[in-house]
């Protein structure tokens, strides 16, 4: 375990436990022992470590089997940049021991860009308030994006500087009404500026993200597209069965 694991609420303190026995195992050696064991193991109580195992369970580590017990899935403890888990993508990057920084270009009115019109085609005849992000990881430029929101939902356009830690932040700060959800899709396409800026070839394929931002009335607020650069970014999800 950490050495600040005696600081950690109890379930983590079992979910740090549990999370490092199964980095352990081995393919068909990867039953857990029954939670009564653990219980009697840890000093814990039952209560304590169904919640340790419930959050591993969430996470695709552990899948339980009704009548076989618990069973780790060591690979997928070593999934880095898990989009299924996590889009912060600030966070991924300072987990893996990069220097973050962060930054938004000055806002700016213009019309939809043809991505944001591909999917938010009702956007046809409206201004957007448009604005760059790039994240910085070690000094090199990990991700690009543009943000495009809708005019008559922004109160007060951002200023250039620090990007905020997640986009809910900053709708929430800068539109008259917060964000509830989120549609996303992942597309690759050749972009040569995008190319020029991440230091690869103009022609090279770079995988992208977009997303379309929804409030809580299931109203579209606005449209975000984001290149990865492949130097950098090697994201990964969990597909369960």
């Amino acid at each position: 375990m950490h050495e600040n694991s005696e600081d950690l609420p109890l379930y983590l303190r079992a979910k740090e436990y549990l999370l490092e026995r199964i980095k352990r195992m081995r393919p068909g050696e990867n039953q857990l022992e029954p939670e009564n064991l653990l219980t009697a193991k840890l000093g814990m109580s039952r209560e304590t470590i169904r919640k340790a195992i419930t959050a591993l369970m969430q996470e695709g580590i552990i899948t339980r089997k009704h009548g076989k017990g618990n069973f780790g899935h060591p690979d997928v403890t070593n999934l880095a940049m898990r989009i299924d888990i996590n889009s912060d993508f600030k966070r991924i990057l300072t987990s893996l021991g990069y220097e973050v920084k962060s930054s938004t270009s000055a806002a700016r009115s213009a019309a939809p860009s043809p991505g944001m019109l591909r999917r938010m085609p009702e956007a046809a005849k409206s201004r957007v308030v448009s604005f760059d992000i790039d994240y910085l990881a070690d000094d090199l430029t990990a991700i690009h994006g543009r943000v495009e929101l809708l005019e008559d939902i922004v109160v007060t356009p951002p200023a250039p500087g620090e990007y905020y830690d997640n986009m809910n932040d900053f709708l929430r700060e800068h539109c008259r009404t917060p964000s509830n959800h989120t549609t996303a899709w992942l597309v690759a396409e050749n972009a040569g500026s995008i190319g020029k800026r991440f230091d690869i070839k103009p022609s090279a394929a770079i995988l992208c993200w977009e997303e379309v931002y929804y409030n809580i009335l299931d109203q579209k607020m606005g449209y975000i597209k984001i290149f990865f650069n492949p130097a950098v970014m090697d994201l990964s999800l969990l597909v369960k069965f």
